[in-house]
């Protein structure tokens, strides 16, 4: 009976151990930072030559909260508008190490897969494999309770602004960026495991200027 108890409190303590290990508590990101509004609206621009240093966690954090972080913790609400307050965007961390998922209200990064997976993000563009980090931005229209066309463009239209707060962050912030369609949808939802009303829309490569 002993053992058991014991094998027991092992077991339990190595699965909480592996799930720790799956999430990545990121840093608090900054209230300041970089260029003014209109300094980031005239800096803004598409490229595609990065360099291959890595962001620091801190630099995720900040990147991540312009995308979609919870700037009104009381209210629940977020930095990017979405139709009725749905927040149907998913926001993908692809790095040579794996991929992760954000979760906004913990401000983390929790692992759902391993290895290098940035190729399906660059898919026929090879200069996207390049960036360290790419972010994917998935709409799931389940949040709309709906598949019609009207929950359709809405879906692209909160993605799209999404992608527009990480351009104009990064434009703030010195770093390169490039907002995309291009991708293999199909493998990276085998790979995220999406269901079928998840859906991959757009993805940002980022990176330090090469």
């Amino acid at each position: 009976m002993k053992r058991q108890i014991v094998s027991m409190l092992l077991t339990t303590l190595l699965c909480c151990a592996l799930s720790m290990a799956q999430v990545q508590k990121l840093p608090a990101p900054a209230k300041s930072l970089g260029k003014n509004v209109m300094e980031a609206l005239w800096s803004r621009s598409s490229g595609n030559e990065f360099s291959d240093k890595m962001l620091s966690d801190q630099d995720l954090s900040n990147l991540l909260f312009a995308a979609i972080g919870v700037n009104r913790p009381a209210e629940g609400k977020i930095t990017s508008p979405t139709a009725r307050n749905f927040q149907e965007v998913r926001v993908f961390v692809f790095t040579a190490k794996g991929v992760s998922e954000y979760l906004n209200k913990e401000n983390s990064l929790k692992q759902v897969a391993k290895g290098d997976h940035r190729g399906l993000i660059a898919d026929r563009q090879d200069w996207a494999k390049s960036a360290p980090v790419s972010l994917l931005f998935v709409a799931d229209e389940k949040k709309f309770g709906t598949s019609d066309a009207h929950a359709k463009l809405a879906m692209a239209i909160d993605v799209g602004i999404v992608s527009e707060n990480v351009n104009l962050f990064c434009a703030g912030a010195g770093f390169v960026t490039r907002p995309r369609m291009t991708m293999d949808t199909p493998a990276i939802k085998k790979l995220l495991k999406l269901s079928d009303t998840e859906t991959p829309l757009l993805n940002n490569p980022v990176g330090y200027a090469k």
